[in-house]
């Protein structure tokens, strides 16, 4: 008769450590989900350029540049936030044609058409 007890304390003890490995996983998604979210959220801090301005200039460039209206969006502010990491002009270009798959040559218009619309003047423009 002990070792019946046993076998059913064993069965029960199994079966909750399914429940709890159940529970542990659904507690571990919002811990993924959460970091992705925040960087979403902290994106738009960016100070706004003049993105009409930028887009347009971008699609005199190359109409595909701006297909997807937001990637291009993206893809400058990208381009900004590297300006403000402190990036080399021919950094941000190899970037850009990376980030917008172009050669050189847009890489570098882009690059000039990103800073001139879309990019925030940084706080020492006035020294």
């Amino acid at each position: 008769m002990g070792a019946r007890l046993f076998v059913a304390g064993a069965v029960v003890a199994l079966a909750g450590l399914g429940t709890l490995s159940g529970c542990s996983a659904d507690d571990d998604e919002p811990k993924i989900v959460t970091p992705v979210v925040a960087e979403q959220e902290a994106a738009p801090s960016l100070p706004k350029g003049d993105e009409e301005t930028y887009l347009l200039a971008l699609t005199s460039v190359d109409a595909k540049l701006t297909a997807d209206k937001q990637a291009a969006l993206d893809n400058g502010y990208n381009l900004c936030t590297d300006f403000t990491n402190g990036m080399t002009t021919s950094e941000a270009v190899t970037d850009a044609i990376s980030l917008f798959a172009v050669d050189a040559k847009k890489g570098q218009r882009i690059v000039a058409i990103t800073k001139t619309n879309l990019c925030k003047p940084s706080a020492s423009k006035g020294s």
